[in-house]
């Protein structure tokens, strides 16, 4: 799990254009274990059998990720479309709902499962049911849209079950 996480933040820092070295994400997650298990926090010799076995694993890691993604790692946020489907529907009174909806949107697997586009409407959709305003019905507005209301109805029910959960907690990483 340790290999994965730290894949994944690698990878991840790669995709956003925020890209980190091998090297520090190896180091900050090197330090994060010695704190979990209650170890001193020694430092990570970058020259050392350790850290080449502990690089080599990153990327082997990092390229059994890519391959069960089928190499698909671009991923388009939905945020850009909302702006320009409140003005087309008049509603720009939902334009604060539906983008902290579409931030909100990040921590589910949507941004993966459906079109950018489709989400977008889930989020103008949700944001509003929730302050109950209308949206055109005839023609469906979702259509001018490219997106499908089984696809909308769905990006509902992932934000809906989102919010059903608890809150995170805290907890220390030190025992």
């Amino acid at each position: 799990v340790k290999k994965v996480a730290a894949s994944c933040v690698w990878l991840a820092s790669k995709l956003e254009e925020n890209t980190r070295k091998a090297r520090q994400v190896l180091i900050i997650f090197h330090r994060m274990e010695c704190r979990r298990e209650n170890l001193p926090i020694d430092h990570l010799d970058l020259y050392s059998k350790k850290y080449v076995d502990l690089k080599t694993e990153l990327s082997r890691t990092e390229r059994h990720i890519l391959k069960e993604m089928g190499f698909i790692c671009h991923v388009e946020h939905p945020h850009k479309f909302i702006s320009n489907y409140l003005a087309t529907l008049e509603t720009p009174e939902l334009s604060q709902e539906a983008w902290n909806l579409a931030n909100d949107s990040l921590r589910t697997t949507l941004c993966v499962r459906f079109k950018s586009e489709v989400v977008a409407c889930g989020v103008v959709y949700a944001a509003a049911r929730r302050f109950e305003v209308p949206l055109p019905e005839n023609p469906p507005w979702w259509k001018a849209f490219d997106a499908e209301k089984s696809g909308i109805d769905e990006v509902c029910r992932v934000l809906a079950h989102l919010y059903s959960l608890p809150k995170a907690q805290y907890l220390p990483i030190c025992k």
